[in-house]
């Protein structure tokens, strides 16, 4: 059969066709930034942060919006220079006459024309001169955004990587800028939930209650399942209800790996899917990560793999330290239960919501309780 369009992506974003719910999220945010209150936004990875981020961006037009993904960084010269492309790529049209204006205004950047090598469209280029500081590049920068003509939403994402920058005032120097400015707003979204409540929780830290708190969680089931049945109807295709609950279920309601197995299921083709190709699915994703699962055990102590397992079995579980579950699961001391848990929380295998602890990777979890 000809190829064609897999409406359940699972990276970009692809408009409003194939982005699902999150109608609440989008008011909030647009309710915000409009009335110039910064968000926190905060969600386990993969359960849709930033293609919600994007899509508000989409149908928003009274913003200029830049989104700055900083996980690659490592230093805040990184920070800077991502933040002052991504920004001045939104705000002008790159030509030699916008670049002098640029250039005249933030004197502690470098800027020149590059063409892009795919597209050939030209972009900026941005580096740090010579001798200069990236404080001062920063305050310049902002300082040419507030004269910006329209309002600019500046969304910094997976933004707990400042954290680990050597230079240990990066929350303070940023917070400085945030508070003075008027005509920049600002999206600090996260995925390591402890990180971001650390920055913005703390009373000790410069970004304590600076903004507003969004928690992400999972779509509801049943806009989730009308978004499924939808896409599968007109693909010309059909998709028992029962199929898409156990689906759902299967996966956690958690957005990735929703968009993971119904994608899998829509490049079938069939024009009837039925339990037989969800069972299907659900197995060969399964075997096609056992060598990935089984290196990761092989990474972890015996005990930390062990309270890895008990977890994934129970599915979610409130207090893993109880004794009913150390000597359910056979586990070892109590001691060294508490350890392996602190370790699990910090590699991000595991998390908490909603008081009960569950393994991350929704795949991950149904590997280890069919082992």
């Amino acid at each position: 059969m000809a190829e064609e369009f897999n409406p359940f992506l699972l990276q970009g974003y692809a408009g409003a066709d194939t982005f699902c719910d999150r109608v609440e999220e989008l008011a909030s945010l647009k309710e915000a930034m409009t009335n110039q209150r910064n968000v926190t936004l905060i969600s386990l990875r993969r359960l849709g942060k930033t293609a919600l981020i994007r899509h508000f961006f989409a149908s928003e037009r009274r913003f200029t919006a830049a989104f700055v993904d900083l996980y690659r960084t490592t230093n805040q010269q990184d920070m800077v220079l991502r933040i002052a492309q991504e920004t001045l790529r939104q705000v002008g049209k790159p030509t030699g006459v916008w670049l002098k204006e640029v250039a005249s205004a933030i004197r502690s950047l470098e800027f020149n024309l590059q063409f892009d090598a795919i597209t050939g469209l030209p972009e900026v280029g941005v580096a740090l001169r010579s001798g200069q500081k990236q404080v001062l590049a920063l305050d310049e920068l902002f300082k040419y955004l507030e004269r910006h003509k329209k309002p600019v939403v500046l969304a910094l994402d997976e933004f707990q990587q400042v954290m680990e920058y050597p230079e240990k005032n990066t929350e303070a120097v940023l917070r400085e800028q945030v508070q003075k400015l008027r005509n920049v707003q600002f999206i600090f979204s996260g995925s390591d939930r402890r990180m971001m409540q650390a920055i913005f929780t703390d009373g000790k830290r410069p970004f304590f209650q600076a903004t507003e708190p969004m928690y992400l969680g999972p779509i509801a089931n049943e806009e989730y399942a009308a978004f499924i049945s939808r896409h599968f109807k007109a693909g010309n295709r059909t998709i028992p209800a029962a199929v898409v609950e156990d689906g759902l279920t299967w996966c956690r309601s958690h957005t990735y790996y929703v968009q993971y197995l119904f994608n899998r299921l829509y490049s079938t083709g069939r024009s009837k899917v039925g339990p037989v190709d969800l069972e299907q699915a659900k197995a060969s994703i399964l075997k096609e990560r056992a060598p990935e699962y089984m290196t990761l055990q092989r990474l972890l102590s015996p005990n930390q793999a062990a309270l890895l397992m008990a977890i994934a079995k129970e599915g979610a579980v409130k207090t893993p330290t109880a004794m009913e579950f150390v000597l359910r699961h056979q586990l070892s001391a109590l001691s060294t239960v508490r350890l392996s848990l602190g370790v699990l929380l910090e590699k991000e295998l595991i998390h908490q919501t909603d008081g009960l602890f569950a393994v991350t990777d929704v795949f991950l979890g149904h590997w280890l309780a069919e082992g």
